[in-house]
Parts: structure tokens; C-alpha cells; sequence
């Protein structure tokens, strides 16, 4: 065979791989392991996170469900700030306190939740229950004008007719009797099939008992 037939021969034979390529091919073989194990990792945090999350969730829901007083909704806040439920008791801390007659420290709590979550869903159940905070503690013209605000602004929303009668409520107490009448009457006429008519009837004839009681001059 000559070196020709011999040239041929060796250029079919395949190359062995040298050592500088089997070094390449390791290290991108380690490189990829590493990016992996990165990855599983992080897919193993997200599981267990949300299993954290969801089981104190459903801790904090279950406290939430069992709360009869203040004490017991602020441990739900003391454990499990983060979860739904936190959130919600604090306005039901709120409304515990406006209910014990702790209009202050009811006002301090809705501030805070509304500071917090300004965007939550139940935003409007803290800012109505500020402002019956706001009448609570005496301070019916300021009281009066947010319940009005309120409802221009929100009169779709499920609280607007709350708002409204807190409007009236004000009105009396400011003795401006006819307007409270109007503001009942109005809202009759608007909703004529509302689960509210009874109510509103009942708060007409109190309206009209007090319209007739003779000023106490001072």
C-alpha cells in the first residue's frame, strides 16, 4: 500500500478526542448539573412556600372563624401577619372596639387598615366604619359631610345605603329634621323594592317622634 492509499485510510479513521475537548464536555456537562440542581431547588422552595402559606392560611381562617374577642384577634395578627385572614381581622378588631363603645382606638385601627391596604376589597367596610367612628366621638357636621361625600362618591356600592342613613342619622341629631326626612324618602323612591323599606319605614315614624318633642331651651 503506498502513502497515498495510506493518506486515504487515516483520513476515514475518526479522530479520538483529545483531552482539551473531554475537559470542554465535563465542564458543561458540571455546568448544566449546577443549573439544574439551581432550578429544582427553586421550584422546591416555591412548593414548599405555598404549603406554608396555604396551611397558615387555613390556621389563621380557622382562628379568625373562633375569634370572640380583641385578644384573640390580635394573635391572629402576631402569627400570621401575612394572610388573608390577618387582614380581615383587623377590621373586626376595628369593629369590636367601635362596638364596646372604644370609638378612638376603633379610629386608630381602620386608619391603619386603610393605610395598609388602601386598595383592598373591603376598603369601603373601613372607611365607612371611620367615619362612624367620626360621629361616635361627637363630631357630627364632620360626620355628616363624609357620610355625603361617600355616598356621591360610591353609589353603587353595597355600603352606599348605609352611608345615606348615617347622612340622616346626622341630620337628626343636628335637628334638621325635614332634610333627614328627605334623604329616607329619596332613597324609598329610588329602591322602592329594597330589603331596607322596613327599616327606613321604622326610622320615618322615630324621625317624626322626635320632630315633635319640644326644644329644651338652654
Amino acid at each position: 500500500m503506498d502513502d497515498a492509499e495510506n493518506k486515504t485510510l487515516n483520513d476515514r479513521q475518526p479522530e479520538t478526542p483529545g483531552l482539551e475537548q473531554l475537559t470542554d464536555t465535563a465542564r458543561s456537562l458540571k455546568n448544566w448539573l449546577i443549573t439544574a440542581g439551581l432550578a429544582a431547588v427553586i421550584v422546591l422552595a416555591i412548593f414548599l412556600y405555598r404549603a406554608n402559606r396555604d396551611a397558615n392560611e387555613e390556621k389563621a381562617s380557622r382562628m379568625l372563624g373562633e375569634a370572640r374577642n380583641v385578644q384573640a384577634l390580635q394573635a391572629i395578627l402576631n402569627q400570621y401577619p401575612s394572610t388573608s385572614a390577618a387582614r380581615l381581622s383587623i377590621l373586626q378588631m376595628a369593629k369590636a372596639q367601635y362596638d364596646n363603645g372604644d370609638y378612638v382606638a376603633a379610629q386608630t385601627t381602620y386608619k391603619n387598615f386603610l393605610s395598609k391596604y388602601p386598595d383592598h376589597p373591603m376598603a369601603g367596610i373601613a372607611e365607612v366604619g371611620l367615619i362612624h367612628c367620626t360621629e361616635g366621638v361627637g363630631q357630627t357636621d364632620q360626620a355628616l359631610a363624609a357620610f355625603t361625600a361617600f355616598a356621591l362618591k360610591n353609589k353603587d356600592h353595597f355600603l352606599a345605603p348605609v352611608a345615606l342613613f348615617g347622612k340622616a342619622r346626622c341630620l337628626e341629631t343636628l335637628k334638621r329634621h325635614k332634610e333627614a326626612r328627605a334623604v329616607y324618602e329619596d332613597f324609598l323612591v329610588s329602591h322602592p323594592k329594597s330589603e331596607w323599606q322596613g327599616d327606613i319605614e321604622e326610622a320615618l315614624k322615630q324621625l317624626d317622634r322626635d320632630a315633635r318633642k319640644p326644644s329644651v331651651a338652654l
